[in-house]
């Protein structure tokens, strides 16, 4: 290879690069909350952002939000009261009633955090802020952020490598990929580490000296993944098992509120998910009668119609203008099938590429009634 034909790699400094976000980020938004769920992904960036408004010259403190989802264990609620008495920040702790879903067996269930019509793993704490208006995730961005003004900006730890669907995400746009909408249109959502990995992540707690919530030490100990979220959600009650070993005191705690969580314990991974997908014909109408059939509860069985319908029509209108590279519009009809078995449609669902098409979707396609 000669001296003309080489291929030039630039430095590349996750750190460098979500700095320079962060500053065009404050330099373009008139109010920025930062979304605090005492994970390490959003402790690192609470830090991050803190540290940049000093080199700035923003003398104010970063405004925190954290929503308290009921179903945590007390270590990560100890670390998020810590940071919250630290006095570092312009902290707000809330506790709403939101509506969520336990993951149990393949069929997702609603729920209400701290809905008073049942018991509670824990009191609500004096200092929590409320509301009697039962929310989704998505809508309580609208409460969290009264207080703000102008194009606000809420700002969230999440890393591309974390999940298919999160690294879709930040590949929809070229430009300013980490900048996503809300449920409201003055309200974005920012994502300044999405291109961070873990390790990333843990060399910047390290050289700042941070200390992290001691469930990840726990997690890493029993073999689990390093993750702080509700146990009930879709990923996380897959390894309900290992919340057994790392925190046993709040694995009781769980299953004397939601018994039948230990149905997932014992049985899921005897469980093959998408055997029953061979039970339905291979089209739109069939992924609709696997959802009749087989979601119960009605305001999940309307997410997910809901989510289907819009696939289709995305589908459909790809295929129709021939704008996309992969040949089902980025949407394999198995791929749907099995975003809706895995209880993949409480956030859009998203395309996928040609490269990421497998050779089994592509087979079912080919015996697919439907229109390619």
């Amino acid at each position: 290879m000669t001296g003309d034909d080489r291929i030039e790699y630039l430095p590349y400094n996750v750190l460098e690069a979500a700095k320079q976000r962060l500053r065009n980020i404050i330099q373009t938004f008139d109010t920025l909350y930062v979304c605090f769920s005492g994970g390490k992904d959003s402790w690192v960036l609470l830090n991050l952002v803190e540290e940049v408004y000093r080199e700035m010259g923003i003398g104010e403190r970063v405004r925190v939000v954290f929503r308290d989802e009921e179903i945590i264990q007390d270590t990560v609620l100890d670390f998020v009261n810590a940071v919250r008495l630290s006095g570092r920040f312009d902290f707000r702790y809330y506790c709403l009633p939101l509506e969520s879903e336990k993951y149990i067996l393949g069929n997702k269930e609603t729920y209400i955090q701290w809905d008073p019509n049942r018991q509670w793993i824990r009191p609500k704490p004096a200092y929590a802020i409320t509301s009697p208006v039962v929310m989704d995730q998505y809508t309580s961005d609208g409460l969290i952020t009264q207080d703000g003004k102008g194009r606000i900006g809420l700002l969230i730890g999440i890393r591309a490598d974390e999940s298919l669907t999160r690294r879709a995400s930040v590949l929809r746009k070229r430009h300013e990929c980490y900048v996503s909408d809300s449920d409201y249109p003055n309200i974005k959502k920012l994502k300044p580490l999405y291109d961070w990995k873990e390790p990333d992540i843990f060399k910047y707690l390290h050289e700042c000296n941070l200390a992290y919530c001691p469930s990840y030490d726990f997690q890493l100990f029993a073999g689990a993944n390093l993750r702080v979220s509700t146990p009930l959600h879709a990923e996380s009650s897959k390894n309900i098992y290992q919340l057994k070993e790392s925190e046993p005191v709040f694995y009781a705690q769980v299953c004397a509120l939601f018994p039948e969580i230990r149905l997932q314990e014992r049985y899921f991974h005897s469980l093959d998910r998408y055997s029953i997908i061979a039970r339905y014909p291979h089209n739109f109408s069939g992924i609709y009668q696997y959802i009749n059939e087989h979601i119960t509860d009605p305001a999940q069985r309307k997410k997910a119609r809901e989510a289907v319908h819009e696939v289709e029509k995305a589908r459909a209108k790809a295929l129709r203008e021939g704008k996309h590279a992969n040949p089902f519009g980025g949407y394999p009809l198995l791929y749907v099938f099995r975003c809706i078995v895995n209880g993949a449609y409480k956030r859009k669902i998203m395309p996928k590429g040609l490269a990421n098409t497998s050779k089994m979707e592509i087979a079912y396609e080919q015996d697919s009634s439907e229109k390619i």
